[in-house]
């Protein structure tokens, strides 16, 4: 869904920068997740109010994506 280029100067930096990509195309996939439960919740509220919990999983599942992708990211430095 994103794909992000790093900068060849960054790139230089990294032990494997492909890795690294992948790790940040993971973080930002699990915080648009996220995103997409919080809106979900913001239009429960409004709707029907007694069930703005339910969708507590999408946002647990955005953040073990975003942390799958954080946990990449420090092993490709």
């Amino acid at each position: 869904m994103f794909k992000y280029q790093l900068r060849p100067e960054i790139r230089k930096q990294l032990k494997d920068p492909d890795g690294f990509e992948k790790g940040l195309n993971a973080v930002f996939l699990g915080l648009t997740v996220c995103m997409a439960g919080v809106a979900l919740m913001l239009i429960l509220y409004f709707n029907k109010p007694e069930h703005v919990l339910h969708p507590t999983w999408i946002l647990l599942l955005g953040f073990a994506i975003a942390g799958y992708g954080e946990y990449k990211k420090f092993r490709c430095k």
